[in-house]
């Protein structure tokens, strides 16, 4: 991660609600040059999000598994009965 005290261009110390570097000039917009959260950190907040809890992460799994492999399981039980 970036810090965000200095400029990123030069390295100058700047102040944390400055616009712009006033050495060199450089954008100091820093949702410019955020990169946010990786791709990996946000399927794990999603997958976190649907085990709703500690106490229940069988449930959430089983939500997984139902999105993914439910339309499958379901093809194949009315292939067995129909």
């Amino acid at each position: 991660m970036p810090d965000r005290s200095r400029c990123p261009n030069c390295g100058e110390r700047v102040s944390p609600y400055a616009a712009g570097c006033a050495v060199c000039g450089a954008d100091l917009d820093h949702r410019r040059w955020d990169t946010g959260p990786s791709t990996l950190n946000r399927a794990g907040s999603w997958l976190t999000a649907l085990s709703f809890g500690r106490d229940n992460r069988m449930l959430g799994l089983a939500v997984v598994f139902l999105i993914f492999f439910g339309g499958s399981f379901l093809a194949w039980v009315s292939g067995l009965f129909g």
